[in-house]
């Protein structure tokens, strides 16, 4: 008996296709990788890549600018076409009367001139001419609002800088709040022990000894606070630069002290010169005026230019019929004037110049807003150096103070309590210089944005 035969093909075993379709899968393409220590420069630059207010910003931009590109449009001609079907009930006709020469009699008649279906296609093309400088006003205010609209997004950039900066020192100054924590626990701690070896001996009594260690335990509490204090401050951080929460991120270390030289009447002068919010304003003078303009314009006639072709006939493809050609064309100058509204434009144009009066006002308000901030910023510059001065000076003084109870209580002419104060006011005294770097770099930051500077 003959044997069948073998195919000599080999299937591939099902671990094998799965080899295969896992090796021909496309690999994710995986995230750009971000930096985990910004300098504030780089913070700066990766708010201004992701912040949604700012992307707002730039689409607003570009909405600007197609609004002006559809101004400029307006003095272009405009091209349209139409296609009709009309169907007469009754044909058009003329009827002719009987005419009577005396030998000759001619009877009455009925011609038609039309057909019961009627098709018709125009092209028409309709150029402006006149119209009393609208097209152009409407133009210019679309340039104006483009203006208006890079205006807000500089806006935008200033004030987002001031918040990353709030954002970046906040990190710094928390930071070093906990540094000042943990030099707290740790100098607390150590005296802790001497108080305990004092007390193994028996040389002060067992409540010396509670006092620092409800001293240390509320040390250790404080330095919980301020780790959280770090966490918040670094996610937000990350919330404004868009960075996930859960990312560590850290800072480099610039917090610290530089003279400001310039004086108040200075910085004004600069803010009234650099400040967005003068320049919208401005914009919108210009906004207001173009506007009164506008409404003039109805003062004037509209003078419009109109060409039609035009192809008609008896079926749809407009091939003529017996009674009307199949192309024609036709041009034709019209006039249009409306020169009796009952005061309609004058009232109109009366709203206009008050709503400009509104933005004149307007703009006296935020000169002297600005002049307000500008002060009180300074004036906080001014207060937070001062504030540095004394802090650097107690510091010192506190230290010194710490070290000698230190002294007096190894050497038992003092009491533990000494000590304990004597480490809250130097604690206090180091929060206090952080607490005023912080603020002076927070006020200067602030003057900057007050001053139209990043």
């Amino acid at each position: 008996m003959n044997k069948p035969k073998t195919s000599s093909k080999k299937r591939i075993p099902w671990w094998g296709l799965i080899g295969i379709v896992l090796f021909l899968w496309p690999m994710p393409v995986q995230p750009e990788t971000l930096p985990t220590n910004f300098s504030l420069e780089e913070s700066i630059q990766q708010a201004f890549k992701e912040s949604p207010s700012l992307k707002a910003a730039q689409e607003a931009i570009q909405g600007a600018e197609f609004k002006k590109k559809q101004a400029q449009s307006g003095f272009l001609p405009k091209f349209s076409t139409q296609y009709n079907y009309t169907h007469i009930d009754t044909p058009p006709f003329i009827k002719i009367p009987a005419q009577d020469y005396g030998l000759i009699q001619i009877p009455g008649s009925t011609m038609t001139i039309g057909t019961p279906n009627n098709y018709a296609f125009y092209v028409t093309l309709e150029q402006p001419i006149f119209t009393g400088l609208a097209l152009t006003r409407t133009y210019e205010l679309a340039q104006l609002g483009l203006d208006v609209s890079r205006i807000k997004f500089e806006q935008e950039k200033v004030t987002l800088v001031y918040k990353v900066k709030e954002a970046y020192w906040n990190i710094l100054k928390s930071q070093k709040i906990r540094m000042v924590a943990e030099q707290t626990v740790s100098q607390i701690s150590d005296h802790v022990r001497v108080a305990q070896d004092f007390y193994n001996v028996g040389m002060i009594p067992l409540n010396d000894l509670l006092k620092s260690e409800v001293q240390l335990a509320d040390a250790r509490q404080n330095l919980t606070r301020s780790e959280n204090s770090v966490l918040l401050a670094k996610s937000n951080f990350n919330t404004l630069l868009r960075i996930p929460l859960e990312k560590e991120t850290e800072v480099e270390d610039i917090l610290k002290y530089q003279t400001y030289q310039q004086n108040l009447e200075d910085c004004q002068a600069e803010a009234f010169q650099k400040r967005p919010e003068i320049k919208e304003i401005e914009t919108q003078l210009d906004i207001a005026q173009k506007n009164i303009q506008l409404a003039q314009s109805e003062y004037f006639p509209q003078v419009v230019l109109q060409g039609r072709y035009m192809k008609q006939g008896d079926n749809p493809a407009v091939s003529g019929s017996t009674f009307v050609v199949s192309d024609n064309w036709d041009v034709t100058a019209a006039m249009k004037w409306n020169f009796w509204e009952w005061g309609r434009t004058h009232y109109l144009v009366q709203e206009r110049v008050k709503q400009r009066g509104q933005v004149k006002e307007t703009f006296t308000q935020i000169k002297d807003l600005i002049r307000l901030e500008v002060k009180e910023a300074y004036l906080f510059l001014r207060e937070a150096e001062k504030n540095i001065a004394v802090a650097e000076k107690s510091i010192q003084q506190a230290e010194e103070n710490f070290r000698i109870n230190q002294v007096r209580y190894r050497e038992q002419v003092t009491t533990s309590l000494e000590v304990l104060d004597a480490q809250t006011l130097l604690t206090q005294a180091k929060n206090n210089y952080y607490q005023a770097l912080y603020a002076y770099n927070l006020a200067h930051s602030r003057l900057l944005r007050a001053m139209g500077n990043w």
